[in-house]
């Protein structure tokens, strides 16, 4: 998903809902932070990591992270 298609989904939503990500290994947790990370794709391919992995290579791919808070960031 694009940022554009981002924005324009959340165009949609309740103004004041929270925003969420996929919590560790269960659940949801609200997004602390949006932030621009590099990021290339993983080469392990087992289906429970990530597609991506943190990069600071010259041909990494920039995107977008919303990045949830954990139960130790109270």
């Amino acid at each position: 998903m694009t940022v554009s298609e981002l924005i324009q989904k959340l165009q949609t939503m309740p103004p004041h809902a929270l925003v969420v990500s996929e919590g560790y290994e269960d659940g949801y947790d609200a997004v602390k932070k949006v932030s621009l990370i590099s990021v290339a794709e993983n080469p392990k391919k087992e289906w429970y990591v990530g597609k991506y992995i943190d990069s600071k290579k010259a041909d990494a791919l920039e995107v977008v992270f919303l990045n949830a808070e954990n139960k130790t960031d109270k």
